[in-house]
Parts: C-alpha cells; structure tokens; sequence
C-alpha cells in the first residue's frame, strides 16, 4: 500500500546521548527546519540557510535574541556585533534537503558542544521558534511513513544500536539494509499471486467450481503446488528465528543446583572475575546474580539462583520464587552437580525440575576425588556432562563451548539465508504459516475456493505486517515508543 503522508509540522530533538561529550546534535526534521534555524543561527559567512547545498555544512553561532525583523544571518554583518551574552554556542550546521535525507524531509543538525546545558538552550530556542518536540523514534517512523524505509528496516534501526555482540550487529546490518523485507516482500508477491489464480477462478469460472473438482484440473495442481511452496521457505525462515532472536536478544543462560555445589564459584570463574561472593557457608546467594559475557560473539546472559528448595523465611521465599522465575524464562540451564560427593536428595529433585529445560549438566569439583555415580540420576539429566573446577578453572573453555553449541552446531554462518530475529516478525510467519496451512486443508477437502480465498488473504495480511505493508497505528506506536526520542 502507499505511504500515507504524515504531520506538516517540523520536529526537534537532541539526537546524541545525554551527558558530556565532545560533540552533541540537535536534530530538526520538517518543511520549516531551514526556516526555524535561521531564526536563531548566525552564519560567519553572513549568507542564508536557504543558499546552502544539501550535504553541507555552515560554521557560525546559535543566538539567543535578534534584532526586530531581522534573520539571524543578517547579525553578523559589520552595522552589529555579537556580545557573548547573545552567543549560546559555536556550532556547524549541517543540511539535507528532502526527499534525499533520513526522512525525506528537510533535516537540520545544529553541532555543538556536547554539554548538557548547552544542547537543552539550543533544543529550547529552535522550540520556541516554532518546531514541535519529538515524540519516542519520530523521526524513523517518518522515515517510514514516507518511505524511506520499511518497517523491518525500521526496527533494525534499534537493532544496530542495541546490538550486544558482533553477531547481533551483523544481524541488525543485513536488516537495515533491507535483506530482511525483500525477501519477505518476494514471499508476499508469490501468495498474491495465488491468491489472483484463485480470484480468477471463482470470478470468470462459467460454471461453480470447487476446490475439490479444481484440484483435479492442472490448475488445482499448480496451486496447491505453490502453497505448499511457501510454506516450505516461511517454515525454513522459521527454523533458523530461535537462533536469529538468541543473538539480537543474547543467549539467557541460568546456572542451577542445590546449595554449595559451586554455583557462584563457577558464574566468577567463566566471568573471570569474582562477580559472586563465595563462602563455605550454604546459602550465601540469595538473589539471582545476572552478568553479561560474550563467547565468539555470542552475548550470553549468565545468572546465578540460590540453591534453595524450601525457604525458612520471608528473604527465602523471595530468592525461591525468583530462581523459578529464572528457570522459566532460561534459554539454557547449567545444572551444577558437586563431584566430590553422592548425589543426594535435593539433586534429584532439582534435576527433575531443570528437565524440561536445555541442560547441560556440570560436575564440579573435579580437582578433588570423585564420589558422584551420575548412574543414579540416569533419565533425569541430559547426556551433555562436563566435568570442571571452578576453583582452578578446568574445562570452563570446554563448558563455554558446550554454551556455544547449544544454539549453534558448529559456527555462525549468516552469509547465506535470511535470518530473522524480531518477535514479532517471528509470530507474524507462524500465523502467515498457520493459515497458508488452512487453506492448504479446505483445498484437500473439496470445499468452496471462496474459503480457500479467505485464508490465503489472511495469510497475506499476517506477512504484509513484517514490512509494514499491512499495519494500525497501535502496532506502530508500539515499536517507535521503545525508540530514543532524537532517533
């Protein structure tokens, strides 16, 4: 569908991070950007905005006041002089003009220095001239209301500058750079095709036709034949989602066991720093402690839960419901078995609990002499077992690499194929998959085309939703209100 046009109003905001820096970006976008920055900057060249080329830049100064009637650039020339009260900043302006600029509108950015005070004057002055503040990612969901971008474009914006690890951002620059929304715009074209056979052939069909006499025609055959077709690639794209959303969102790796197994001593000897305090005495973590590492550009997020099974007091209940929490929402367990002693009771019922779950199970301790029959635990941990010392850092590379290869089978190989990461892209090709699927079944049924039309329209709506060729404006304020408001 077409772009709607959006507000003609010209939007401001601070588009650098806030704090001190060396440098800091105020940011306009709309038809009066020029007009608004002429109000309050002087040029040294004493010549107006409205002159400038676009992708060029202008060194003068923002200003607090003028003279009546007269544009900023004016004030610089040799009848009047700049007082420092006047001055807010030394600045250069940079310009790109519409349709050639983020988002197709005229954009101004004001660089200045990047103190804090010194970018809210600025912010302040070019409001007070008329530009309206920008909402949370404005200034991407314009750029994708007039089509600059599309939606999945759109949303690797905040991919590329959330990235956690090398492969997040690599992930996040294919999308940016419309790999992801090509292909999926290919996959729309393909059911928009079958959806025009079907179309064809309940409107021109002289006679009433079924989907079961039909799929006795070659017709019947070829579109069957091309449902099945895109099923095949969503299905594929699908697959290759879990490990596309662990590297955008990072690997969330829960270390499990019963009380002084070594669970912390293990989280600080992966971290290679002691992050955990670690006592002899059990029970010494009663809150889950979360770290973020990187292995092979993996971001794992690693927590470490108290190995409490029956709490005493109100503190316990706590750490008990939030190690559940935890185990709830894992990627992957570590199950952390003392080596050095029998299994015992608790381990049991832990190992029971963790099954559900991907578990790698790590027997600790390795460095003091084996007790551990793991015989007795046989249907309630997995066949992924390495032995370590977190106390003198045995096998922590080889437990990594077990880590690794729980989303990977060997390496990360994103050369080829199309990767999705998002969510929400993710539930908009199952549903896209369930009801190709339908359609596929009242097909095989014999049933009237005109049921085989509604699902494969369905169908085309849940992936035109990927690339915002299908969308409602909450679904948009969704994904721009996690946005920072200068981007």
């Amino acid at each position: 569908m077409a772009k709607i046009a959006y507000y003609q109003d010209t939007i401001a905001a601070i588009a650098t991070p806030f704090g001190e820096g060396a440098v800091g970006i105020v940011r306009l976008s709309g038809p009066e950007a020029m007009a608004i920055t002429q109000k309050v900057f002087v040029a040294k060249n004493k010549k107006p905005l409205s002159g400038m080329r676009s992708f060029s830049l202008r060194y003068g100064w923002v200003v607090k006041r003028r003279q009546e009637g007269r544009d900023c650039n004016l004030l610089s020339s040799v009848d009047y002089s700049l007082s420092s009260e006047e001055i807010v900043d030394e600045v250069i302006v940079s310009l790109m003009r519409a349709p050639k600029s983020y988002t197709r509108e005229d954009v101004v950015e004001i660089n200045s220095h990047g103190g804090a005070r010194v970018l809210s004057s600025i912010l302040e002055l070019v409001l007070d001239n008329g530009a309206r503040p920008a909402q949370p990612g404005e200034f991407t969901k314009r750029a994708f209301l007039n089509g600059r971008l599309d939606l999945t474009q759109a949303e690797a914006v905040l991919d590329v500058i959330q990235a956690k690890s090398d492969l997040a951002l690599k992930i996040g620059m294919s999308q940016l750079s419309g790999e992801v929304g090509r292909c999926i715009s290919g996959l729309r074209a393909k059911i928009l095709e079958i959806l025009a056979d079907i179309e064809a052939e309940i409107d021109f069909s002289e006679e009433d036709v079924t989907s079961g006499e039909l799929s006795e025609r070659s017709e019947g055959k070829d579109l069957r034949t091309g449902i099945l077709g895109v099923i095949k690639e969503l299905t594929t794209l699908l697959e290759k989602s879990f490990q596309g959303k662990v590297i955008r969102e990072g690997l969330k790796v829960v270390i499990f066991g019963r009380p002084n197994v070594g669970k912390s001593s293990l989280l600080n000897a992966i971290l290679k720093k002691e992050r955990s305090i670690v006592t002899p005495i059990a029970g010494t973590t009663r809150d889950t402690v979360e770290e973020f590492i990187n292995i092979k550009g993996l971001a794992v997020q690693l927590v470490d839960t108290a190995g409490i099974l029956e709490y005493r007091d109100d503190i316990e209940k706590e750490a008990l419901n939030r190690t559940q929490k935890a185990i709830q929402t894992a990627d992957l367990v570590i199950f952390v078995l003392d080596g050095s002693s029998p299994v015992t009771g608790e381990d049991r019922i832990l190992a029971n609990q963790a099954r559900l779950k991907k578990t790698i199970v790590a027997v600790n301790k390795c460095d003091q002499a084996r007790r551990i029959d793991l015989a007795s635990l046989k249907g309630l941990i997995p066949e992924t077992i390495v032995e370590v010392s977190a106390l003198e850092n045995r096998n922590i590379t080889r437990l990594e690499g077990l880590i690794y290869r729980s989303v990977f089978d060997s390496h990360a190989n994103f050369d080829e194929g199309v990767v999705i990461s998002n969510a929400r892209h993710i539930e908009a090709l199952k549903r896209g998959t369930h009801h190709l699927a339908a359609a596929l079944e009242t097909l095989d049924k014999g049933l009237s085309l005109e049921f085989v039309s509604l699902d494969v329209k369905k169908a085309l709506d849940a992936i035109g939703e990927l690339t915002g060729e299908v969308f409602n404006d909450d679904v948009l304020n969704v994904i721009f209100s996690k946005f920072c408001i200068g981007k």
